[in-house]
């Protein structure tokens, strides 16, 4: 296990909810309903807080039609796996869409791209996930309470402060998020959720590397 650096917080692992960034207004006749696929809207902030990051158009992606899905002993560590995953991955879409603006150093920028790269990407295997999964999916997608205040001061924040900040805060999600994977990957019982968590690590990994850089270098 890598050294953790000084910008990642040790303490209780927050809870940073996941599912589909996905509008109402995509769902038509082009795509059957999926009863395992939540009807959810992009998670909402404080007021002014980030820029929106860009619904899943569901119309466009192919979905079968499911059977309701059963209850099984996994059916809560399911949806809170994916709960989690969704929530830190739209927050690193969001504070690096921020970074692309509002950020200083060249490397912070270059290290906030890859981590927006890997996040639309990962959205992607997260919207497959969620529809060949056989477990219920629905839940609230809303920005808790603290990933509001994390994104509130990332978009008060310009320059080098803003570098510092995006850089603690997004090193402290990616950590937690990297804990989150890896736990439901070795674990769980939903395979095509558990395929998602596997897979998906290594990214985590690589973006953990990349900030653990650009914290190395600002010392």
């Amino acid at each position: 296990m890598k050294t953790k650096l000084s910008y990642k917080i040790t303490g209780a692992v927050v809870a940073i909810m996941a599912a589909t960034a996905l509008s109402a207004s995509a769902q038509d006749a082009t795509a059957p309903a999926n009863p395992t696929v939540p009807p959810v809207t992009a998670p909402t902030t404080a007021p002014d807080a980030v820029p929106a990051t860009p619904p899943i158009d569901q119309a466009t992606t192919a979905m079968a039609p499911a059977a309701a899905p059963a209850m099984t002993a996994d059916s809560g560590a399911a949806k809170d796996f994916i709960r989690e995953a969704y929530m830190a991955n739209e927050f690193s879409i969001a504070a690096a869409q921020l970074a692309a603006t509002q950020g200083e150093s060249a490397e912070v920028k270059a290290t906030a791209k890859t981590v927006l790269d890997n996040g639309l990407k990962t959205r992607d295997g997260m919207v497959a996930a969620i529809q060949g999964a056989t477990t219920d999916m629905h839940f609230d997608q809303n920005y808790t309470p603290e990933y509001q205040t994390k994104l509130g001061e990332l978009k008060a924040a310009k320059g080098a402060d803003f570098d510092a900040k995006y850089v603690a805060a997004q090193g402290e999600v990616n950590d937690k998020a990297e804990s989150v994977f890896k736990s439901y990957a070795a674990s769980g019982t939903d395979e095509t959720v558990k395929t998602f968590a596997a897979n998906t690590l290594p990214v985590l990994n690589a973006n953990g590397d990349a900030l653990d850089a650009v914290a190395q270098g600002g010392n």
